[in-house]
């Protein structure tokens, strides 16, 4: 990539980041994010930006390639013929500071996961081992009651609920990396939010991390496989506004670049943006908390109304230029069924991609009879989304389609991501723009964060119906018989309507030609360019 030309904004790189790199440059691979990452800490993390660049600090038992469950530290594993023990033999690899990578640290990190003081939100995900949930909640203080257990430097055995075949991918979800216990405790609540507050053990090394400017990855020498790692480092920048990103990367500075939804079409036509599905699937979560001032949102029925009030079609082709696709159910569809994809072995339609205002107007009439509420207009909701151009924009046009077809108010709350979050996970709002990426490649992925008592689900929503559906299938042996209950489970869902769907999230890039190799996953991190290379 070298001769590429580098124009004013160069300048502006320099300001951003103190010493521009031309990207290519050294073999080091340059991109940009959006939103800045907080912490790193493996345990307490719980969104993909972090995840991202987690991937590549730290290296987990096993690791997910191109949707295949790969070795990791654990070079081999067996299960038992029950399907409830795992027993992971690992390899030889080090810490970045020299010292041995053992199965001491995955029980460590495992059960501090789990540890109720660590307050993770990703503790959940550990439930399906013995002993994890109770210990969690609190029920249950003892941390050797947790069904993981280091046997010896090199043998982690790991003991479930019941058998659970991919929870073996699941154990490649960036919460389940090893923790140094002498580290942790040497930094307390810094571990992990600079770049010499911790120690690292995957394929690249953070040797540089400016809040809000950059971050610069080495190489891990170190790494037990180091000669699949093609690059000598990786540069990522903060960039909020996104035309200033994609100026870069046609000035030469970056490596890749999203294309802004509203850009998509131009560059679709001149073949030069790749689209792909990143696993986020978007809907609208209502608060249904009982809420005397707006009694209408713990209304099923209203909430309905809502649901069939939108035409998604015109909305994800107004709002993203038909960047994101239309979705009327609410998992995934090409997340892996029995034998299929799911959405190919259940198909569904719960909602019309154009909606149905007649049926819209049903489901209102009902809701208001049951309030006693006579006139739409007495009613308001709050949509409340992040400020920037694209989710305004898909605000502006929900609130035109819900007030025309409705005849309720809809006002809009705009809010930095990071306030946005915050008030979602705080229930302080009425509707919110929210959604889910998979950690692993199932439909239950999606189905248990809405179980009535998951540290995920603020909605407040609770169904003894759903929850029943869901814990039986989470113990089901019979592939066929578990996925037949997510499938009813999801229909329950989509008929109390605490959540509801509006898009597949779709993302385009544009690539440097002589970047070979970036994986665009559907699980986990948003771009995985661990083996990426730069000709």
């Amino acid at each position: 990539m070298t001769g590429r030309k580098v124009a004013q904004l160069g300048m502006l790189t320099a300001l951003l980041v103190g010493s521009p790199l031309l990207a290519g440059k050294n073999n080091t691979l340059v991109f940009s994010m959006e939103a800045e990452i907080p912490a790193l800490d493996p345990q307490k993390s719980n969104a993909a930006p972090s995840f991202t660049v987690g991937n590549a600090l730290f290296e987990c038992l096993v690791r997910t390639v191109d949707g295949k469950v790969t070795p990791g530290v654990a070079k081999s594993w067996d299960t038992s013929k029950d399907g409830k023990m795992i027993t992971f033999h690992l390899r030889d690899s080090k810490w970045s500071d020299g010292k041995p990578v053992t199965a001491q640290d995955f029980e460590y990190g495992i059960k501090r996961l789990l540890d109720p003081k660590t307050a993770a939100e990703y503790a959940f995900a550990a439930y399906y081992i013995a002993g994890a949930e109770a210990y969690n909640l609190g029920k249950n203080a003892n941390a050797d009651s947790v069904g993981v257990k280091a046997t010896d430097a090199k043998t982690l055995k790991v003991t479930l609920n019941n058998p659970t075949p991919y929870f073996l991918g699941y154990l490649g979800a960036y919460c389940f990396a090893p923790a140094r216990k002498d580290i942790v405790e040497k930094f307390g609540n810094a571990y992990a939010t600079a770049a010499d507050k911790a120690v690292y053990n995957g394929p690249f090394i953070l040797k540089e991390w400016k809040n809000e400017q950059r971050k610069f990855l080495a190489k891990n020498t170190g790494y037990w496989n180091p000669g699949a790692i093609k690059l000598n480092g990786v540069e990522i920048l903060q960039i909020s506004d996104t035309a200033t990103a994609l100026s870069m990367f046609e000035n030469g500075e970056l490596d890749f670049v999203e294309v802004p939804s509203n850009l998509y079409k131009q560059y679709e036509q001149k073949g030069m943006a790749k689209p792909f599905f990143n696993g986020a699937d978007d809907w609208m979560k209502v608060n249904v908390k009982p809420n005397p001032e707006k009694p209408w949102l713990a209304n099923a029925n209203f909430r309905k109304a809502v649901g069939w009030a939108i035409d998604r079609d015109s909305y994800c082709a107004i709002s993203t230029k038909g960047l994101y696709t239309p979705n009327s159910r609410f998992v995934l569809p090409i997340v892996q069924g029995v034998s299929r994809k799911y959405g190919e072995e259940f198909p569904l339609q719960f909602y019309a991609p154009k909606g149905d205002v007649a049926k819209a107007k049903d489901f209102l009439k009902k809701a208001m009879g049951e309030l006693k509420i006579d006139a739409p207009s007495k009613i308001t909701i709050e949509y409340l989304i992040q400020d920037n151009d694209e989710c305004r924009l898909m605000a502006e046009t929900l609130q035109q389609q819900i007030e025309k077809n409705l005849g309720i108010n809809v006002k809009i709350k705009l809010v930095p991501r990071k306030q946005r979050a915050q008030m979602e996970q705080e229930h302080q709002y009425d509707m919110v723009y929210s959604g889910w990426m998979p950690d692993y490649d199932d439909p239950m992925s999606y189905m248990e964060i809405w179980l009535g008592d998951s540290s995920q689900n603020n909605s407040g929503y609770a169904s003894p119906a759903f929850d029943k559906l869901i814990k039986a299938a989470q113990v089901e042996k019979d592939a066929k018989k578990r996925m037949s209950m997510i499938a009813q489970a999801e229909k329950v869902i989509l008929d109390d309507a605490p959540m509801i769907p509006l898009q597949l999230r779709r993302k385009a890039i544009l690539t440097s030609p002589s970047l070979v190799g970036l994986s665009t996953p559907l699980i986990g991190s948003q771009y995985d360019f661990v083996y990426a290379s730069l000709k």
